[in-house]
Parts: structure tokens; C-alpha cells; sequence
């Protein structure tokens, strides 16, 4: 079961959408009352999304706090639902804290002519030609090595020029694992992408 629940405050708009649970006016209550400690920190906010599943004993909450030109992306997960929405806030301020000088003045950057396209793979069902010897208590396990990704979606975004630090701040808050970009002081093409939890890499594709 989905329920959703969208009302404006304070200027934007807040939307609750809960899986498998019903959004109670307690639950509507603790996301703004937390929401209001985050509004000292930051303005400018255009767009909240709160997205809170129940799954067996995994209480897990995401959020995806909008903006002009930038989106910050959190989620947390317990055994507690309302500690699962205390978790993804107290991520969420983290990194507000961290970049709030460069998040109040952040303006929006030229974008490149050339645009990204970006495609989502996910594996495919089959695999034809396996060899036919393969016994078929084995097959299952053996397709699992096989199998073959197939584009599923196709999205064309655009290149954005950035500088080193700007494209570690949009790739933190964002929550995503890689990001394209063009270096504004070299004008290269690079690729930024998380190692672990707490290292970065950098790719620089060369022409």
C-alpha cells in the first residue's frame, strides 16, 4: 500500500509518501517539526520529498531535498521507524553544515553544448547459445555468470562545467555514486566516482 500525503510549508512543497504503512498525522508532525530545525541552516528550498517504507522489521527513510540548481539525497534504515526519520535528518543537516557557505551562494554554472546520455542497464532473463551440456541443475547458476546487461532507459542530461570542489559537493549531496563533468580550469571532460565511503576517484577522459 502506498500513501501519500502533499501540502505546501513555508514556502515549498513537502511531499510524505509511505510503502507499506498509512502517513499519520504523528508522522506528518515529526517530519516538520524536523524539517524546521533545517530551515535555519539553509533557504531557498523549493521541493522536499520524504519517502518511508516499512519492510517486515527494515524502517527505512529517504529524503530528497530540492533546490535551484542542486538536490540533497539521504536515506536511513532501522528497526524503528521514527529513528529511521531521525537518522536521514541528522544525515541530512550533516551535510547541510558541511556546505552551507557554498550552498547560499552557489549560482548556476554555463552549461556545455554537449550533452550527456546517460543509460540504465539492468541483466536480461536468458542467454542463448549455452552449452547444451551444462546439466540443469546447474543452469541457473551458470546463467547468474552469463548473463548479458540490457538498456532499459535512455536520459540525455546536460554537461555541466564545474570546478573540483563544486563537483565533490554536488556528488556528496546528491547520494549518487559517479558524476560527469567538465573542469572549468582545464576545460577537460572527467568523471568523479565514490571508491569507498570515504575516498573519491577521478577519471579524466582524454580525446
Amino acid at each position: 500500500m502506498v500513501d501519500k500525503s502533499k501540502f505546501e510549508n513555508e514556502g515549498y512543497t513537502l511531499d510524505i509518501t509511505g510503502k507499506n504503512l498509512t502517513i499519520t498525522d504523528a508522522i506528518k508532525t515529526h517530519v516538520v517539526e524536523k524539517l524546521s530545525k533545517i530551515e535555519k541552516f539553509t533557504n531557498n528550498i523549493l521541493e522536499v520529498v520524504v519517502m518511508l517504507e516499512v519492510q517486515k522489521l527494515a524502517h527505512t527513510a529517504s529524503i530528497v531535498m530540492k533546490f535551484l540548481h542542486f538536490r540533497i539525497q539521504v536515506h536511513a534504515t532501522t528497526v524503528d521507524l521514527y529513528a529511521a526519520i531521525d537518522g536521514a535528518f541528522q544525515k541530512l543537516t550533516k551535510l547541510i553544515r558541511k556546505y552551507k557557505s557554498k550552498l547560499q551562494d552557489h549560482k548556476a554554472k554555463d552549461v556545455s553544448s554537449i550533452d550527456m546520455r546517460v543509460h540504465v542497464l539492468k541483466p536480461i532473463d536468458e542467454l542463448e547459445d549455452i552449452n547444451d551440456e551444462i546439466e540443469k541443475a546447474n543452469l541457473e547458476e551458470e546463467l547468474k555468470k552469463y548473463k548479458i546487461p540490457e538498456v532499459v532507459a535512455k536520459e540525455t542530461l546536460p554537461l555541466k562545467m564545474l570546478t573540483q570542489d563544486e563537483a565533490i559537493m554536488k556528488l556528496e549531496l546528491s547520494g549518487d555514486h559517479f558524476l560527469i563533468y567538465k573542469e572549468e580550469e582545464d576545460q577537460k571532460l572527467k568523471v568523479i566516482y565514490k571508491r569507498d565511503e570515504d575516498h573519491l576517484g577521478i577519471v579524466e577522459i582524454e580525446k
